[in-house]
C-alpha cells in the first residue's frame, strides 16, 4: 500500500469530518389527480397553466399595468421585506465564512516605563525600554462534527425561504393592487350607470310634472318621481366616498402620496380573462410559501446536526508568529523571531443536561416545521379549490343576472310608455325603474367580484412564480439576484 497516499486519504477523511444531522427527505403530501372543483376549468399542460411574467397583463389594462410596476419599484413594504432579505442573505455569508480559515495581523509600536520597585526586578534591567511587535497569525477551527457545515446548510436554506417568502410578499402586494383597482373600475362602472339613471329619472321626474301642471298626473305621481331622482343621486354621491378609499389605497402601494394621487375614470368594464389552472401536483411547485416552508423545514433538519456537534469537542489549530524587539534596529532579523504553533480543543465535561435540551429542541423544532409545512399544503389546496368554487358558481349567476337586467330594462320601457298613455299610474313606472337599477347594480357587482375572485385565483396558484426562481447557493453571492425580485 502506498503509505503517503494512504495517510492523505485520513487526513481528508478527517478534515471532511461527518454529520450528525438527520438524512432529509422532502415531505412527502398526498396530491389529488385534479381538483374537487374543476368544473369546465382547462387544465391544458402543466407549463401553459401559469401565468407567463407580468401576470396581470392577462387583465389586457394598459393602467393596471403601469401600477403595477410602480409598486415593483416603489411600494414601501416590498422595499422593507427586500432589506430583509438581504440582511438574512448576509448572514448566510458571514455563516459561510466559519468554513475557511481566520488569518489575521497585528503589530505594535510602544514606549514602556516600569516601577523601579516592581517584583523580581533585575539589577541590570531598564525602566524605560520600547516595545516593538510585527507579526500575524491563522486559526482554523476542524469541522470535525459538521457543526459549521450544519450551520451553512441551515443559513443557506433560511435565506432561500426569505427569497421564497420576498417573493410571496410581492405576489400578495400585487394581487391587492389588483384586487382594489378592479373594484375601482367596477365603481367607475356603477357610477356610469348612476348618471345615466339621474338623467332619465330627471327625465321622468319633468315629464310627470308636467302632467300634473297639464291636470293629468296626480301630486303623488310628482312626489314620488323626485323622491326616486334623488335618492339616486344620493347613492352616486355614496360611490365618490367609497371610491376616494380605494384610490388612496391604491396610491400608498404603488409609493404615492394619497393626496396628490389621482386614477382617472374609465367607465368600461375590464374583460375578465379564462386562466387555466394545471394539474394540482404543479401547484406545491408554483406557490412561494409552499417553498418557504419547505426550506424552513430543511433548516431545521439542519440543526439538529448543530444541536448534536455540542457533545464533541471542538478542535482548532493556530498559528501565530512574527518579530518582537525593543529598538528599530535589526528589527526583522532571525534573534527577533517569535513563533507558536499547535491544535487546542474545548470540550463540555458538565452541562447540566443544556446540551441535551437543546438537542430536543431542534427536534420539536423540525416537528412544528412540519406541521407548518403540511398545513401550508392544505391552505393552498383550500384557496385553489375556494376560488374556483366561487368563480364557477358566479359565471352561472352571471347569465343569470345578464338576463334579468335585460328583462328588467324591457319592463321600464313598457311601463313607461303606458304611463304617457294613461294606461297605468307613475307608481307601476317608478317599481320597474327601481327593480332595473336593482338588476344592474347586481350584475355588475357580480362582475367586479368575478375579476377579484379571478385575481385570488392567480394568487393562490402562485402567479408567475415557480420553484426553480428560488436562487441556488452559487447565485446567492451576487447581488444580481437580490435585484430581481424588484
Amino acid at each position: 500500500m502506498n503509505k503517503p497516499r494512504y495517510l492523505a486519504g485520513v487526513v481528508a477523511l478527517i478534515l471532511a469530518g461527518c454529520s450528525f444531522a438527520p438524512a432529509y427527505h422532502a415531505p412527502q403530501t398526498s396530491v389529488p389527480a385534479q381538483f374537487k372543483e374543476n368544473g369546465d376549468w382547462a387544465a391544458g399542460k402543466p407549463e401553459d397553466a401559469a401565468p407567463k411574467g407580468a401576470w396581470w397583463q392577462a387583465f389586457g389594462d394598459a393602467q393596471l399595468n403601469q401600477l403595477e410596476t410602480s409598486l415593483n419599484a416603489s411600494n414601501p413594504t416590498l422595499q422593507a421585506a427586500l432589506a430583509h432579505y438581504d440582511a438574512v442573505r448576509d448572514i448566510l455569508v458571514q455563516t459561510r465564512a466559519s468554513l475557511f480559515p481566520d488569518v489575521f495581523g497585528l503589530g505594535s509600536l510602544s514606549r514602556n516605563r516600569q516601577s523601579v520597585n516592581r517584583p523580581l526586578r533585575g539589577g541590570n534591567e531598564p525602566n524605560i525600554y520600547s516595545s516593538n511587535l510585527l507579526g500575524g497569525g491563522i486559526s482554523y477551527e476542524l469541522d470535525l462534527w459538521g457543526n459549521v457545515r450544519n450551520q451553512v446548510q441551515a443559513a443557506l436554506a433560511t435565506t432561500q425561504a426569505q427569497a421564497a417568502l420576498l417573493a410571496n410578499a410581492q405576489l400578495s402586494l400585487q394581487s391587492q393592487l389588483a384586487s382594489d383597482y378592479l373594484s375601482l373600475r367596477g365603481l367607475d362602472r356603477e357610477a356610469h350607470v348612476l348618471d345615466e339613471d339621474i338623467t332619465a329619472f330627471s327625465v321622468s321626474y319633468r315629464i310627470t310634472r308636467d302632467r300634473y301642471l297639464g291636470g293629468i298626473a296626480s301630486g303623488l305621481d310628482v312626489s314620488r318621481a323626485q323622491t326616486q331622482l334623488e335618492s339616486v343621486k344620493a347613492l352616486r354621491d355614496n360611490l365618490t366616498g367609497r371610491r376616494a378609499v380605494l384610490e388612496h389605497a391604491i396610491a400608498v402601494l404603488t409609493g404615492n402620496n394619497p393626496s396628490t394621487f389621482h386614477v382617472a375614470v374609465a367607465s368600461g368594464m375590464v374583460p375578465i380573462p379564462k386562466i387555466p389552472v394545471g394539474i394540482p401536483s404543479k401547484l406545491l411547485q408554483r406557490r412561494p410559501d409552499v417553498a418557504a416552508a419547505e426550506r424552513s423545514l430543511f433548516a431545521a433538519n439542519a440543526l439538529i446536526g448543530v444541536a448534536k456537534a455540542a457533545y464533541f469537542p471542538n478542535l482548532t489549530l493556530d498559528a501565530v508568529g512574527g518579530y518582537e524587539s525593543t529598538g528599530p534596529g535589526h528589527w526583522l532579523t532571525s534573534p527577533n523571531l517569535f513563533w507558536s504553533l499547535g491544535p487546542s480543543f474545548l470540550v463540555q465535561i458538565f452541562d447540566a443536561n443544556a446540551i441535551k435540551a437543546q438537542v430536543a429542541q431542534a427536534k420539536a423544532n423540525y416537528v412544528s416545521k412540519t406541521a407548518d409545512y403540511r398545513n401550508t399544503v392544505l391552505n393552498a389546496f383550500r384557496e385553489v379549490e375556494d376560488q374556483m368554487a366561487l368563480l364557477n358558481s358566479e359565471g352561472i349567476e352571471a347569465a343569470d343576472s345578464a338576463a334579468a337586467t335585460q328583462a328588467a330594462q324591457q319592463t321600464t320601457h313598457l311601463a313607461f310608455i303606458q304611463y304617457r298613455e294613461g294606461a297605468v299610474n307613475y307608481l307601476e313606472v317608478m317599481i320597474a325603474q327601481a327593480t332595473e337599477l336593482q338588476a344592474e347594480q347586481i350584475d355588475i357587482a357580480l362582475q367586479t367580484r368575478r375579476m377579484v375572485d379571478t385575481v385570488n385565483l392567480i394568487r393562490s396558484l402562485g402567479g408567475s412564480w415557480q420553484q426553480k426562481d428560488l436562487p441556488s447557493e452559487n447565485s446567492l453571492s451576487t447581488q444580481k439576484v437580490v435585484e430581481s425580485h424588484t
